[in-house]
């Protein structure tokens, strides 16, 4: 199935972060030393992700809800956190979010939502390098 609106996109998102929160709060209390402090710090980072995400749906709703773009395949971007572990797990995860809100921001007709999905692309690079 394709994401083709505006909403889709962001349900899509906001699912997706919140899948992955699940998982780096899992694995977070699963690991111990610096592994658990950076498995913390990326659960902290997806909530707050998931906060951005559902403001940004809730500021624009009326607007853009059933705005077309450009089709995205979900497949590309989803994940299966059954098969994610620890830190190597959290890096593909995050890797799947960055493309994501990447390809995302080039599809969306609104700039304000573009700029943002932009910046968490961003601050997801942010996070990988952090963590390599």
């Amino acid at each position: 199935m394709g994401l083709s609106n505006f909403s889709a996109v962001l349900d899509f998102a906001i699912n997706e972060e919140k899948k992955g929160a699940g998982f780096l709060k899992t694995a977070a209390d699963k690991a111990s030393g610096t592994e658990k402090d950076a498995l913390t710090k990326l659960h902290s980072e997806a909530e707050k992700s998931c906060r951005a995400l559902e403001t940004i749906l809730r500021e624009n709703v009326t607007e853009m809800v059933m705005e077309p773009c450009e089709e995205l395949d979900e497949n590309k971007y989803s994940f299966d956190v059954s098969a994610l572990s620890g830190i190597a797990g959290a890096r593909l995860l995050i890797e799947k979010q960055r493309d994501f809100l990447k390809d995302a921001s080039k599809v969306i007709n609104l700039s304000e939502v573009r700029r943002a999905f932009d910046r968490m692309a961003g601050k997801k690079n942010g996070l990988l390098s952090e963590i390599n």
